[in-house]
């Protein structure tokens, strides 16, 4: 995993370089992620779940995940309180803390990184955990913290639209197939060829694309609410995860990835929802800015002290 994370490193650092350049510009990001989002991911999630034994334990991660997120979403609430922060800077310190990019940052580089993990527990646990977390309870905090409100209207209208998302449409697809014994190895070279190259391309242009929309002015501003985040997104999020974990009992390879998408960076989408809802954008951007760039640096380390 230090070898993958230390090259997410470098694209997004090169990411961030052909934007200074002007050669991508922020306004053109929305083209990368939905190059991902429409074609790379669910090619990945097929790729990942045609080539994948499933095991039972399975069922239970996605529970799991939730799990997780709940403990990280309470311990955060009682610490904006304790901190006396105002409403909107505690919806985003809340969402900050407890939602991870396990979708555009954790399946890529797991899946990139080789043995010792569940490539399908990792798709388990973004796309039935953080997906369902992000278009339920990160709506629900952002527009109940936000100036916007819409609370429980606002959550069914998200759930409508996350249906369509074409990642859902491939975990669906995938399960069929897999429980009805297809392989990837069996398809023809004319169908699985473009499932494996838009699976690779996967992690390069999502790290680019974060490179692309790395902005750190004002952090100066916030480097407290930044700071507190990034050390409970990073670190006890990983401990949360362990304990969650070994309270489902997972082994070996499931374990880890349970543990590791427990400690991803805060997630993008949690800014886009945060900001469209009107929570405070400046301490979730500064969050993804610096939890994704650290994560480099901590996924190896959580790695090496799970193995």
């Amino acid at each position: 995993m230090t070898a993958t994370a230390v090259a997410a490193l470098v694209l997004i650092l090169l990411g961030f370089a052909v934007r200074r350049a002007g050669i991508i510009r922020r306004e053109d990001g929305h083209v990368l992620i939905g190059f991902v989002l429409y074609l790379a991911a669910p090619a990945l999630i097929l790729q990942i779940l045609l080539t994948q034994e499933l095991e039972p334990a399975l069922a239970l991660v996605p529970i799991a995940a939730w799990s997780i997120h709940l403990i990280l979403l309470g311990g955060m609430f009682l610490g904006a309180r304790a901190a006396s922060l105002d409403r909107r800077s505690t919806g985003s310190v809340m969402l900050a803390g407890a939602v991870g990019n396990t979708g555009f940052f954790g399946l890529p580089l797991i899946a990139a990184s080789g043995d010792g993990f569940s490539l399908a527990a990792a798709v388990m646990y973004d796309t039935l955990g953080t997906g369902l977390i992000t278009w339920t309870s990160t709506v629900a905090v952002a527009s109940g913290f936000g100036g916007e409100g819409g609370g429980r209207r606002e959550v069914f209208r998200a759930l409508r639209s996350v249906l369509l998302l074409p990642p859902n449409w491939a975990l669906v697809a995938g399960l069929a197939l897999n429980l009805a014994g297809v392989r990837l190895d069996d398809m023809s070279e004319f169908v699985s060829q473009p499932i494996d190259l838009l699976a690779a391309a996967v992690l390069p242009v999502v790290m680019v694309y974060a490179g692309v929309m790395l902005e750190a002015h004002g952090l100066g501003r916030i480097w407290a609410e930044v700071t507190a985040t990034s050390i409970v997104k990073l670190g006890i999020a990983a401990v949360v995860g362990v304990g969650i974990a070994l309270a489902f009992s997972f082994d070996d390879d499931v374990f880890r990835t349970v543990v590791i998408m427990a400690a991803m960076p805060t997630a993008m989408m949690s800014l886009v929802l945060g900001t469209r809802y009107g929570v405070r954008s400046d301490i979730l951007a500064g969050a993804v800015v610096v939890t994704t760039l650290l994560a480099t640096v901590t996924l190896p380390v959580i790695r090496a002290l799970i193995s």
